[in-house]
């Protein structure tokens, strides 16, 4: 976070001096108040590119193997137009390339679930699918089915 506010500053002061050299430059044609105007807006545009964003950036740098299956969106009203657009603000992968069956039962695979969220610590819980069922453990992500799909898509394949 403190990164995020260091590269806020710094882009409003950037934007502002450019500002500031535009109305040099122009004689003082631009009103004095374009620059804190500006500057502000920039602040604004960084906040909600860095909300709608940040899952799509952090999912991207996860290893190849892990696959997004839920993603969770929020309205606020601090953001009124997240009422339009909800900003992902956590979502759930699978790592599949960890997936390891059952040595006693093969229809039972564990693999692990990460819970992301922004600007808290991802959380981690294993747990079991069983790919010889319509059934598998209950997540969070309420996407059980396609979570059964990938784990058992993804098995098979190493079989």
């Amino acid at each position: 976070m403190a990164l995020e506010l260091f590269a806020a500053i710094a882009l409003a002061l950037s934007v502002g001096g450019i500002v500031y050299v535009l109305r040099k430059i122009s004689g003082g044609r631009l009103p004095k108040t374009t620059i804190p105007v500006v500057a502000a807006l920039s602040l604004v545009s960084f906040a909600i590119w860095g909300d709608y964003s940040w899952a799509s950036r952090t999912a991207s740098a996860l290893p190849d193997r892990f696959v997004v299956i839920d993603e969770v969106g929020q309205s606020n009203i601090w953001r009124p137009w997240s009422f339009l657009f909800p900003v992902t603000e956590r979502f759930v992968a699978v790592d599949l390339g960890g997936a390891q069956r059952n040595s006693n039962d093969p229809n039972k695979v564990l693999v692990e679930l990460y819970y992301m969220e922004r600007r808290i610590p991802a959380e981690r819980q294993s747990i079991v699918v069983d790919c010889g069922f319509e059934t598998a453990a209950p997540t969070e992500a309420n996407q059980t089915g396609r979570l059964r799909e990938l784990v058992c898509a993804s098995v098979s394949e190493d079989t």
